[in-house]
């Protein structure tokens, strides 16, 4: 797993996954599920905040490593980051989570989240995840981590 320090490091973190069996009387068999933690998007190995500050602060053209450092050369290119941003982006976007979040925040509210600075949105790399993570800051009250919050709720 590779994560990201207060100071815009990466480094990696090796951990087990907790699983858990029970039996199914159903089907007659011991059913097994792996339990992740919501920072964790299953098979990404970058973590979701990592995939978050990359989403909000890369712009078009820019290369990931402007905003984050590498010490440790965890990576040899951008290429794996930016591949998991732009499928999580293009999964988000499949499943219209931004427009979900709309939804149940006018059912709740009666109002809608205002949109994205359009100007700002035009300039990102990721501009889905951009939006969507803008969105979800609004429906969440949250500034940090709202990714995890949605893959808990929804998951991703």
């Amino acid at each position: 797993m590779y994560l990201i320090d207060e100071s815009n490091n990466l480094y990696s973190f090796r951990f087990r996954i907790q699983t858990a069996a029970w039996f199914n009387e159903a089907i007659g068999k011991w059913q097994y599920v792996s339990i992740f933690p919501n920072f964790i998007k299953r098979w990404y190995q970058p973590c979701l905040n990592l995939l978050e500050y990359i989403s909000l602060n890369v712009g078009k053209g820019e290369d990931i490593f402007k905003h984050i450092d590498d010490p440790k050369e965890l990576f040899f290119s951008e290429d794996r980051i930016a591949g998991a941003v732009k499928r999580l982006e293009a999964k988000c976007i499949k499943l219209n989570l931004e427009a979900l979040l709309n939804s149940r925040y006018t059912q709740v509210f009666n109002t809608p989240i205002p949109a994205s600075n359009y100007e700002e949105r035009r300039i990102k790399r990721f501009p889905g995840m951009y939006s969507l993570i803008v969105s979800a800051r609004y429906f969440f009250g949250e500034y940090i981590g709202v990714l995890a919050l949605i893959n808990s709720k929804i998951h991703l």
